[in-house]
């Protein structure tokens, strides 16, 4: 589940707070055969502690840092693990039978990966005290903050995944550095990192303003450059230094970002030597 699906549903799904209640478990106790509420969906948010918190048979192993929605009826098994108390917050909303048949994540299980986020924890909080409130204004000001901490969870899980992005692009920047002088193709790297092509693209644009065929060129020139200029290597060997098996092609794409041959570009770098 891609956050901009989930984004897309709350987005456009019309959902209706219903109630919100906390749990506290003691290291190492379980509990079984219980459902989710029926006709309730509910995203549980972690407070403390770590537990492996099942849901149809599917576990997730969570912490403060992750949210995991949940629909109506479905079997839950939690085990706490590690020696803290698992404390965890259920916060339950409202779909029609309509809206249901639109958007199937209403019935879903699916993780929510926020990373720490305080505001998170201090929206549920601000929740469970105005739910305990009586009156119009408590019930509107309940609903609004539960769209604030849907907001909130939406926010972080994008920014965690942008994050996440960025580290993987700069890994990505990392290999091509160091296998530039390999045979290397944009659909190799693309697999090696497990991102589709055209997304692999996309987000490496966006990263570093350039697509990955320039980068890659700009990249092999700037070090056939420094090697034109430090060693006395032919042309030919410092193509296949840089990448490129085909010397004369080398030298016509060398031209092409430079303006010059590689040895009209040597001879200047010589030149311009001898009056340092």
């Amino acid at each position: 589940m891609t956050v901009n699906q989930i984004i897309d549903y709350y987005a456009h799904a019309s959902v209706t707070f219903l109630d919100v209640f906390t749990n506290k478990m003691e290291p190492g106790r379980q509990d079984v055969g219980r459902t989710t509420a029926p006709g309730k969906c509910g995203l549980v948010v972690p407070l403390a502690g770590c537990a492996n918190f099942s849901f149809n048979g599917t576990t997730y192993t969570m912490e403060p840092g992750m949210v995991v929605h949940a629909g109506p009826q479905m079997p839950i098994e939690i085990n706490v693990i590690g020696e803290k108390i698992w404390e965890y917050a259920v916060i339950h909303y409202h779909v029609t039978p309509e809206v249901r048949a639109l958007f199937p994540l209403t019935q879903q299980h699916f993780l929510i990966n926020t990373g720490d986020n305080t505001k998170i924890i201090s929206f549920v909080q601000q929740l469970i005290e105005s739910y305990s409130m009586l009156g119009s204004m408590a019930t509107f000001k309940t609903k609004t903050l539960f769209m604030n901490l849907v907001e909130a969870i939406l926010v972080s899980a994008k920014m965690k995944v942008l994050d996440t992005t960025s580290e993987k692009m700069e890994q990505v920047l990392q290999y091509i550095h160091k296998n530039h002088a390999k045979q290397l193709s944009i659909t190799k790297i693309a697999e090696e990192f497990g991102v589709e092509r055209r997304r692999f693209a996309d987000l490496f644009e966006q990263h570093t303003g350039m697509n990955p065929s320039s980068y890659l060129t700009e990249y092999r020139i700037r070090r056939a450059k420094e090697l034109l200029r430090s060693c006395d290597s032919t042309v030919a060997e410092i193509a296949e230094c840089v990448g490129y098996v085909d010397c004369f092609y080398f030298s016509r794409v060398f031209k092409k970002c430079t303006g010059m041959s590689p040895t009209m570009y040597r001879k200047m770098v010589n030149e311009e030597a001898k009056y340092v």
